[in-house]
């Protein structure tokens, strides 16, 4: 009996063993089942709440890169016109020297008053300018005043001014109260003309 019950025990010991076992592993299996799980969950949301922030850093890198580019080929652009309307300012002022060829500023200069006297309208003015332009005017005064009153159609009476006016060329013409005066210098043509040179410098260059 005491035999008997020694191997019932044994038996049983080993069937509760083989049991534990059992349940251990299933345990492990669903323990891992659970745990895979959570981690493809974990993934699941962990790529939904990044994708939105990659794609958000996404549009800043490229949105910054792109104003980074239009700034690159902005400064580009001012270069490039700084350099045109540098050109054209050093062209300018070898007309005014007399050193270009395709041009006599003698008669350049002739134009410039007529076209300031024609503005103002009066039958009295004065000039200035600088000092090689002023020298040209001393020495061919009535020659300019005989120009303009075929131009215009009525004799206009031309003093000089004293004291020369710092410009690149042109001339400065006002009336003796220096109520009406008209800037025609050089720089002040180009000045005016420099926006639409812009534009048009602009389109050709990076069209």
């Amino acid at each position: 009996m005491s035999e008997a019950l020694s191997i019932l025990k044994s038996e049983i010991m080993k069937r509760s063993l083989e049991e534990a076992q059992g349940i251990t592993a299933q345990a492990e299996r669903e323990a891992e089942k659970i745990i895979s799980s959570a981690k493809r969950k974990a993934e699941e949301i962990l790529e939904q709440s990044i994708k939105p922030e990659i794609s958000v850093m996404r549009k800043r890198i490229l949105g910054s890169a792109r104003l980074e580019g239009r700034r690159i080929l902005l400064k580009a652009k001012e270069e490039v016109l700084s350099k045109v309307f540098k050109m054209v300012e050093e062209r300018l002022k070898k007309i005014a020297e007399g050193e270009d060829p395709e041009y006599r500023y003698e008669e350049l200069t002739v134009k410039l008053i007529q076209e300031a006297a024609s503005r103002i309208g009066e039958k009295e003015l004065i000039l200035t300018s600088n000092r090689r332009t002023l020298a040209f005017l001393k020495r061919n005064l009535r020659k300019v005043e005989k120009r303009l009153e075929e131009a215009l159609g009525y004799k206009v009476k031309l003093t000089l001014e004293n004291s020369p006016y710092e410009c690149l060329g042109g001339v400065v013409v006002y009336t003796p109260d220096r109520t009406r005066i008209f800037y025609n210098t050089l720089e002040g043509r180009l000045m005016g003309l420099k926006e639409a040179l812009r534009g048009i410098v602009a389109k050709t260059l990076f069209a």
